[in-house]
């Protein structure tokens, strides 16, 4: 995909976790802060990354990266997605949601890549933050259940984060039609 399409992409992404967090319902708001030790989202989210990984990255894999393993490789992988599951179970779906917003991000930095920095300066600031953002969240999981219940503690919490995420996404839908 292209720049622009990821920058779409991730507008989109941003718009709608916007008017996620913006809505005052009552099962949102229990589906979120359920979510880090929701068994069904980690079988989902888990499974979309092991799918990921074996499709863009073991299956493109050249001699020089360990190619002629590429079956051995993805039994592995498919071994430390199934066992993780059975064995590290607590909160496997902050993991995997991690997991899935770095194998975005390096889409996404791949495709802006050595484009004009301009063009691609506002797209590029909040895939940084999603590194940071699933870096730190991936490695203390249970930071994410404290940081959802800080987020619902107070209602302007989550309506500013949800209003930021809506103003971002409309600044890059704005960017993405400039380039």
């Amino acid at each position: 995909m292209s720049l622009t399409s990821y920058t779409f992409l991730t507008a989109i992404i941003l718009i709608v976790a916007g008017f996620i967090l913006i809505s005052n319902t009552s099962k949102i708001k229990e589906f979120i802060k359920n979510f880090p030790r929701s068994n069904k989202s980690s079988v989902v989210l888990l499974s979309i990354a092991l799918f990921w990984f074996q499709y863009q990255h073991v299956r493109n894999l050249g001699e020089a990266d360990f190619g002629d393993y590429k079956l051995v490789i993805g039994l592995i992988g498919c071994f430390i997605a199934i066992s993780s599951y059975f064995f590290i179970q607590d909160f496997l779906s902050v993991r995997a949601s991690c997991i899935l917003f770095l194998f975005y991000s390096r889409e996404v930095l791949d495709a802006a890549f050595l484009q004009e920095p301009q063009s691609r300066l506002f797209l590029v600031s909040i895939i940084y933050f999603i590194i940071t953002f699933s870096i730190y969240f991936g490695a203390w999981p249970f930071r994410m259940r404290d940081f959802l219940n800080w987020l619902y503690n107070k209602r302007l919490r989550h309506l500013l984060l949800g209003c930021s995420f809506l103003v971002y996404g409309s600044l890059l839908i704005g960017v993405a039609l400039t380039y």
